[in-house]
């Protein structure tokens, strides 16, 4: 069990918008060669709102809470009942990976994601890389 401070930066784009870029300060932890990012979101859109990411091969984990709380599950070609808070209320959303690749090193983890969220007959296109430096 090793607790350290890191710096992360997170790229995402949806639905092919341009991509939304994000660097902060960043707890992590790792436990039972699982890493786990702690940290607080964006004030401008997420206010009052952290988040911890749990990080191993095959799954990432995504909770935030606070303001904005939601519950997202990231495994390549299964498909999870996730929750999403937005300023119209508590949404479940359907989430299917599409590519999931994680990288652990000593210093650093790194995670590139694909994935689609399905609301309904609603399809959004996801993509996501991370990556924390500790």
């Amino acid at each position: 069990h090793i607790d350290m401070n890191g710096i992360l930066n997170i790229k995402s784009t949806f639905d092919g918008d341009n991509a939304v870029e994000y660097r902060t300060d960043a707890e992590v932890e790792i436990k039972n060669g699982a890493v786990f990012i702690s940290y607080a979101e964006n004030e401008s859109d997420y206010a009052d709102t952290t988040t911890r990411l749990g990080i191993s091969p095959d799954v990432v984990s995504l909770n935030r809470f606070g303001r904005f709380p939601a519950f997202f599950l990231f495994s390549v070609e299964q498909k999870h009942l996730c929750k999403i808070s937005t300023i119209f209320g508590e949404a479940d959303m359907v989430v299917r990976t599409d590519r999931l690749r994680v990288d652990i090193g000593e210093s650093y983890v790194a995670v590139e994601l694909s994935y689609e969220m399905l609301m309904g007959e609603a399809v959004s296109v996801c993509d996501m890389s991370l990556r924390c430096d500790f």
